[in-house]
């Protein structure tokens, strides 16, 4: 007579049943998530069924979960910089919360320029006649971000600030606000004929020579593609001055600082995503660093 094993197949239902109600469960598996980079959560996402990217207005499982780990490790500010654009979803949120957390860095190098003893936060020019570009592939999209540039140069000025986030390619040279740069800059096809957000402000820079304001809409053959600007409380710098930026997306504002001493608002009216970007001279060295907004 075959005997059957009972009580071991009740025992591995059971095992499965708990192991399912973990996995399957939003509040535990928020905890699992709070610990995944991004990238590994999308392939979860899609690569398991069980998890899955709903595809009609109800949450997922792990969009769901994904939505309680961000609340759950994010600050107020954190919070407040992550706005939800239409088609995008938590998964989305957590990326760029990821990217809020982590260090600045200078993500892409164009010209003559170099990272100082592989420091991905201190970048110099390598000695050429034409400017070098560095920016962060860190994208701001809503909310305060404060950075602090510390620059050490000899007797020519450089440009610090934000432009719309996106890709040089190998013919681009010089800085953000010059055709010779956005020509060759992944996004410009996009900007060059329309509006984002309802704002053309495509490059917003702070020349370190004395505190002039450049834009531009990044449009071929206009008059108004580049503007100069002065503004209240305009100050240059010295080489070894820590210079603050207030980007302020709430009130589209973007706000200058020098050595934690406010010196007021650069530019108004500047809306959807932008990074962080500088334009250095021969002779220049940079370092960038997340900060903490000085009391006015």
């Amino acid at each position: 007579m075959e005997v059957q094993p009972t009580k071991k197949k009740c025992k591995v239902e059971e095992c499965t049943t708990y192991k399912e109600e973990v996995l399957f469960n939003s509040d535990a598996l928020s905890k699992v998530i709070s610990y995944l980079p991004s990238v590994d959560l999308l392939k979860l996402a899609v690569t398991c069924k069980r998890f899955g990217i709903a595809s009609g207005s109800r949450s997922s499982l792990i969009e769901e979960s994904t939505r309680i780990a961000i609340h759950d490790i994010a600050t107020e500010e954190q919070l407040a910089a992550l706005p939800h654009y239409d088609g995008e979803n938590s998964l989305a949120d957590y990326h760029y919360l990821q990217l809020l957390r982590e260090p600045l860095l200078f993500d892409q190098l164009v010209g003559d320029i170099e990272y100082v003893d592989m420091d991905k936060s201190c970048v110099k020019h390598n000695g050429g006649m034409h400017l070098a570009t560095t920016f962060s592939n860190n994208i701001l999209r809503g909310g305060k971000h404060y950075v602090t540039f510390v620059m050490f140069y000899t007797n020519y000025h450089s440009y610090i600030g934000v432009m719309r986030p996106g890709q040089a390619n190998q013919n681009v040279y010089g800085y953000p606000c010059g055709p010779h740069f956005y020509r060759n800059f992944s996004p410009y096809n996009n900007y060059n004929d329309n509006n984002i957000h309802n704002n053309n402000v495509h490059c917003c820079l702070y020349g370190t020579n004395d505190g002039t304001s450049y834009s531009s809409n990044w449009l071929d053959g206009t008059p108004l593609s580049k503007s100069f600007e002065t503004w209240d409380g305009r100050e240059g710098m010295s080489s070894g001055d820590e210079i603050g930026m207030l980007l302020d997306l709430d009130e589209g504002s973007l706000s200058m600082y020098k050595n934690g001493r406010k010196l007021g608002v650069m530019k108004r009216g500047l809306a959807g995503p932008y990074c962080w970007v500088v334009s250095i001279a021969k002779g220049s060295r940079v370092t960038i660093k997340r900060g903490t907004i000085p009391p006015d």
